[in-house]
């Protein structure tokens, strides 16, 4: 136990020690060490306070350029990882998956209180891996001295560079257990176990029996693989055919606050809400890969691609001779409700930001998923301006947001939405 404190005693444990500089002090490395030790811990308690994340930038996507090799552009950015670290890229990089500088990671000893980076054997070969940015120190220049031998003095480096590199995490092994889907579900699968939502699923089975963290597959490399250093970037999908797949969303983060209950992480943390932002994100951004990458979008299904959906999200329709977009009943089958209600443009905010309340659509339930028209957008679209219908979905759980409209819905004692084919 430990001892009782009086008020106003000053608590030493803990605390920053700066040294004090006055006129005639004899200053020694040691007294500058201290120094630089100090301001960096003032740092890091900033950057804790801030949350892990990314701040911005740092984008990650394939090399369109690279005929088959495993190479990815990500754009300059700033992140802080789990220690309170400021990980700054200063410009675009390309990045070769395959090639490694050097033959071991020098960690930053910035952060003695971080856990070293997990090198191990490094492997390079076909399956799914993360990229993460990580700190490494290197040197630069040789200073003078005085007193030594510069021939041979071992600590004469001018100037030490606290700087950032990219490292590849091999995730197959945490997967060996599971029967993983075909291709076009693998994208989805992967990026729905890190956001915990079978975890989730097990919670609400046994509320007082199930642990909600730690949860999901980027807890699980903790420890083992991913260090506290480390901020996730993007999961890559690697096969004979070159990258199948960047996914950036499943685990690219905004600053994200730590929680003060470590045992309602799943529930109520600013975490569980940053995933539930990243799942929006994440089908939006699978979707306009499907955009790009796929000829014939009428002919998708919904759970071709996508084993979870978010609570929540906006899909291009194909409509009044358009070519660029989904087909409304393929997409969604029978799982789309039957009415599409129509939405007003001012209420699409309040149905995205009480949808990140929500939990995801689960494809392999008979679970029906709500449709809606945007006003504005179909009157543009119908009056040939040129428009991209949207189609609006829900999950079931959320309010009914539809309102009634002379012309477009029928005034009775049930009815807010006309069926609109």
């Amino acid at each position: 136990m430990s001892s009782q404190l009086k008020l106003q005693q000053p608590i030493i444990n803990g605390s920053l020690r700066v040294t004090n500089f006055f006129n005639g002090r004899l200053v020694t490395g040691a007294d500058l060490t201290r120094e630089q030790n100090a301001r960096r811990e003032a740092v890091s308690r900033l950057g804790q306070a801030a949350g892990e994340g990314i701040a911005y930038g740092l984008e990650v996507e394939k090399d369109a350029a690279a005929a088959g090799e495993p190479i990815v552009n990500v754009s300059s950015g700033l992140a802080v990882n789990r220690c309170g670290q400021a990980l700054y890229l200063s410009q675009n990089a390309s990045v070769n998956l395959l090639e490694r500088f050097g033959a071991v990671e020098r960690a930053s000893k910035t952060f003695s209180d971080c856990k070293p980076l997990q090198v191990g054997t490094y492997t390079a070969g076909y399956g799914l891996y993360l990229l993460v940015l990580s700190p490494v120190e290197t040197s630069e220049g040789s200073a003078p001295t005085s007193g030594l031998n510069n021939a041979f003095a071992a600590c004469n480096t001018d100037v030490i560079l606290e700087t950032v590199q990219f490292r590849l995490l091999a995730i197959d092994p945490f997967l060996t257990n599971e029967r993983l889907p075909g291709r076009g579900l693998l994208r989805n699968y992967i990026a729905y176990r890190c956001f915990g939502t079978a975890e989730s699923s097990n919670f609400f089975e046994n509320p007082l029996g199930f642990p909600l963290n730690p949860y999901g597959l980027i807890d699980e490399m903790r420890e083992k693989l991913l260090s506290d250093s480390d901020v996730p970037l993007a999961i890559v999908y690697w096969t004979s055919s070159g990258l199948e797949f960047v996914e950036k969303w499943a685990v690219r983060r905004r600053l994200t606050k730590r929680n003060n209950d470590e045992a309602w992480t799943q529930l109520t943390s600013d975490r569980r809400m940053s995933e539930s932002e990243a799942m929006m994100q994440q089908f939006a951004d699978q979707i306009e890969n499907l955009q790009i990458e796929e000829t014939d979008l009428r002919a998708i299904e919904a759970d071709d691609y996508f084993r979870f959906l978010p609570p929540a999200g906006l899909l291009p329709i194909a409509s009044y001779g358009a070519e660029d977009g989904f087909d409304l009943d393929e997409f969604f089958g029978s799982k789309g409700s039957e009415e599409i209600a129509l939405l007003e443009g001012s209420r699409l905010r309040a149905l995205l930001n009480e949808s990140l309340t929500h939990e995801p659509v689960d494809m392999d339930t008979d679970e029906k998923i709500q449709l809606y028209f945007m006003r504005e957008n179909l009157e543009a679209v119908e009056q040939g301006q040129n428009a991209q219908l949207a189609l609006i979905f829900a999950r079931h759980s959320l309010p009914y947001y539809g309102a009634a409209r002379f012309g477009r819905a029928e005034w009775n004692t049930s009815r807010f939405a006309a069926l609109i084919k």
